[in-house]
């Protein structure tokens, strides 16, 4: 621990960079030139090395990065106290499996801290690169299933855009999504399926909708091809295989919901989880719709504009596609190669459609949304490039080149090329209305934040005393606002927190006045405070009160 406090990264870090290039570059040139593979433990090192050797500022970065983390971070450390889920905790869209995965690691002995945050979102979206790794050899792909990552590897390394390198909602999923991807790729080229692989692909599959409900649509999509499978390579045992496979999903999903029963709590997951996601819309406004045709339409368009990052990934895939289409112009050709491996490819598809049916739905076009693209974009990358002469190969370092181009530009322009400088980081690692509330309180006890600062609960380590630790849907208005303030201020008189804050300020993300949303205006909260609280302090319009 003493080794990594006395590492500090600037704003240009330029040996490190290029260090970080000449690796990435080195093995993707190496991989070009051989007609074999390197040994498959040599690949999974150099790629996991590399990529942990670039994201060590964000790993050493101590300050949230996106309000999603914030709260994800706060619900782990809340269920530590309460695990039981809508109780204590509404994770809202992001999914219960988030937050327990927090509290997981948080019983098996880690600090739930944005360091921890960071490492996490690494590592499952570098396991994930392993099951389409996975999922490619089974195609004998050999040295092509190790260049397909390499686009991909790169994104991961040197992307600096916040929303893929925080705890993003939808890593978990997207790993749950990798492993059916790797057992559909494992049973179409064996043709077997083993009751514990039916049970593992079921068992995730069920869970993905409880990690993000709007990844139900691509869990579908992989579960009635896994049935396809059964149908097409062991009619045999169709019903007995297929029904350890759904029940499976029933069984994980009947438990969930017999133990939510159990606990009086099954009917809010229904209304907040389901009915309220499913409703409600970013600002909770009516306004924000545009229709999905237009959407759809737009999409290119949308994705280059708002995917970031994430658009270098796809330039070695549009080049290779582009020459894939030339050479198998026919419409024969093309699609004798769509059918090639019992239909894989057109199931992939079928679940890029999907993808794209799922971001529009939702309609906010987030930037770490579009990662439920780097699945498809990787096994695409793949089949063209089995498809094409080793010419085409040079096209996987495109990525790499525009990021390398990228920092040459920021290096000419004297600008950052690492957003996450850990001195600052350290030197603001608690902020001042943190120092403030443990004055009046103790990590451990309930802290109640009105506004959308959860970043309080992480640097106190104080849980949440209410379900909604970002109050946006207790206080802005929208069809359901008053059954969430409801709950909010029956929360604040079941747990008593030893502190209260109010942090609206000019800044607050949303709830950007204090005079329209701060606590004051809502009369049963304001009564309760003021017969329970007393104003301590005010720290940049930010009311911190304690417990009288």
């Amino acid at each position: 621990m003493l080794f990594w406090d006395s590492v500090n990264f600037d704003n240009n870090p330029i040996l490190w960079w290029v260090f970080g290039h000449i690796f990435l570059g080195v093995l993707g040139v190496l991989l070009i030139l051989r007609h074999r593979p390197v040994p498959t433990w040599i690949f999974l090192t150099a790629i996991f090395f590399i990529s942990g050797f670039m994201r060590a500022p964000v790993f050493l970065y101590d300050l949230p990065l996106n309000p999603d983390e914030t709260q994800m971070l706060a619900q782990g450390l809340t269920l530590t106290i309460d695990p039981l889920l809508y109780r204590s905790v509404d994770p809202t869209t992001s999914g219960p499996i988030n937050s327990y995965l927090l509290y997981l690691l948080s019983i098996m002995g880690f600090k739930l801290s944005f360091h921890l945050a960071h490492v996490l979102s690494w590592g499952l979206t570098m396991f994930a690169l392993v099951f389409y790794y996975k999922a490619l050899r089974y195609f004998r792909f050999g040295i092509v299933a190790q260049l397909a990552l390499i686009p991909a590897v790169a994104f991961v390394s040197f992307i600096q855009e916040i929303n893929y390198v925080h705890y993003y909602s939808e890593s978990v999923a997207i790993l749950l999504l990798s492993l059916n991807v790797y057992f559909i790729a494992r049973w179409t080229h064996q043709k077997t399926f083993s009751y514990a692989e039916l049970i593992t692909s079921g068992a995730a599959l069920a869970l993905v909708v409880l990690c993000k409900i709007q990844a139900l649509p691509l869990a579908f999509v992989l579960g009635v091809w896994s049935l396809v499978l059964l149908f097409l390579f062991q009619r045999q045992k169709l019903f007995l295989n297929a029904g350890v496979l759904v029940l499976t999903i029933v069984s994980v999903w009947g438990g969930w919901l017999l133990y939510l029963w159990h606990n009086g709590v099954l009917e809010d997951f229904f209304f907040y989880y389901i009915k309220a996601n499913a409703q409600l819309k970013i600002r909770f406004s009516d306004n924000s719709y545009r229709s999905p045709f237009y959407l759809l339409i737009r999409f290119p368009l949308i994705f280059a504009i708002l995917g970031k990052g994430i658009k270098y990934l796809v330039v070695p895939l549009v080049i290779l596609a582009g020459a894939f289409l030339f050479k198998n112009r026919a419409k024969l050709a093309f699609l004798k190669i769509l059918k090639i491996d019992s239909y894989f490819w057109f199931i992939l598809l079928g679940y890029s459609v999907a993808v794209i049916a799922t971001l529009i739905r939702t309609g906010s076009f987030y930037a770490h949304h579009f990662t439920y693209f780097m699945l498809p974009f990787c096994l695409f990358t793949g089949l063209f490039l089995s498809q094409l002469t080793h010419v085409w190969r040079w096209a996987i370092l495109s990525t790499q080149l525009i990021f390398a181009v990228i920092s040459v530009e920021h290096l000419v322009t004297n600008s950052s090329i690492n957003l996450y400088e850990t001195a600052r980081s350290k030197q603001q690692k608690m902020s001042p209305v943190a120092r403030a509330i443990l004055k009046y309180a103790n990590p451990g006890e309930y802290l109640v934040v009105w506004g959308w600062e959860c970043a309080y609960y992480v640097e106190t380590q104080m849980p949440q005393g209410v379900n909604e630790n970002h109050s946006v849907r207790s206080a802005m208005a929208h069809p359901f606002q008053a059954t969430y303030y409801r709950r909010y201020v029956s929360d604040i008189k079941r747990t008593r927190p030893k502190v209260f804050v109010d942090a609206i300020t000019a800044q607050t993300l949303w709830m950007n006045d204090p005079a329209k949303y701060g606590h004051q205006n809502y009369p049963e909260l304001a009564r309760y405070i003021a017969q329970n609280y007393e104003l301590k302090e005010v720290i940049e319009g930010v009311k911190i009160y304690a417990w009288k």
